[in-house]
């Protein structure tokens, strides 16, 4: 493993490699965290991890962040994303934290890492800066609300759906982009429609989307619409309707 950066207190790897024992780990970590119906399998993700390494990844790249403190095996903190080059947008996936380290900021440490990740995706991609960052979190979140306070970013008016969810599903949870290189409040639709395939499809791996129930009702909602803007809800928060 190589370090990626480092504080008084936690160095930050870069794991590229699915045959280190630093990626078991830090995979083991989301798995307790998340549940089932809101990750994908830990083979899976090595697996992801291994295309990246074979350098087998065409117009999106993987990455694996884990903060590790000196003399402890286990990872205090764990990031995951995807960039994906066909709309120049980074994917934040999960996010995992142990239990100890919680409360401490250890996500704003592991975030502007992935952040730089995408960026240099965005470059070698040959774009001036990634577009957007993405991100999926419960519509309730304190977080979110703080994100779009301070970070100016986008929750979609849209009602989200990941793979794993569908309509029903007893939490709602929203889509958002933190703007980089793109600092449109509005998007065109058939930009969203590629978003929304490209998350499912290329970070989370779901072989036909239009055969997911969620998948289609966000299409759905969509239809006769030109421009997506923030979400409503947000927006009057933020004093912008």
């Amino acid at each position: 493993m190589s370090a990626a950066g480092e504080d008084p207190e936690l160095d930050l790897v870069a794991v590229t490699d699915e045959r280190d024992p630093l990626a078991e780990r830090a995979l083991a970590l989301v798995h307790r965290t998340f549940a089932p119906a809101d990750r994908q399998p830990v083979s899976e993700l090595l697996s992801e991890l291994k295309e990246s390494r074979l350098g087998l990844l065409s117009n999106h790249n993987f990455h694996l962040i884990a903060a590790v403190a000196p003399d402890d095996e286990e990872p205090a903190g764990t990031i995951i994303g995807v960039y994906l080059g066909g709309v120049n947008a980074g994917l934040v996936m999960y996010l995992a934290v142990r239990r100890e380290y919680r409360g401490h900021g250890l996500g704003r440490l592991l975030r502007p890492r992935l952040l730089e990740a995408f960026q240099e995706d965005a470059r070698r991609a040959e774009h001036d800066d990634v577009a957007f960052v993405l991100g999926e979190v419960r519509a309730a979140s304190p977080w979110l609300r703080r994100l779009v306070a301070t970070r100016g970013a986008i929750p979609f008016d849209l009602e989200y759906y990941h793979p794993g969810m569908a309509p029903g599903y007893g939490e709602k949870y929203v889509l958002y982009r933190q703007p980089f290189g793109d600092a449109r409040t509005e998007l065109p639709v058939a930009l969203v429609r590629r978003i929304l395939y490209a998350i499912y499809r290329r970070a989370y791996r779901v072989r036909y989307p239009l055969q997911r129930e969620g998948f289609v009702a966000m299409l759905r909602q969509l239809e006769g619409r030109s421009k997506v803007g923030m979400h409503p809800e947000f927006a009057r928060r933020s004093g912008t309707d």
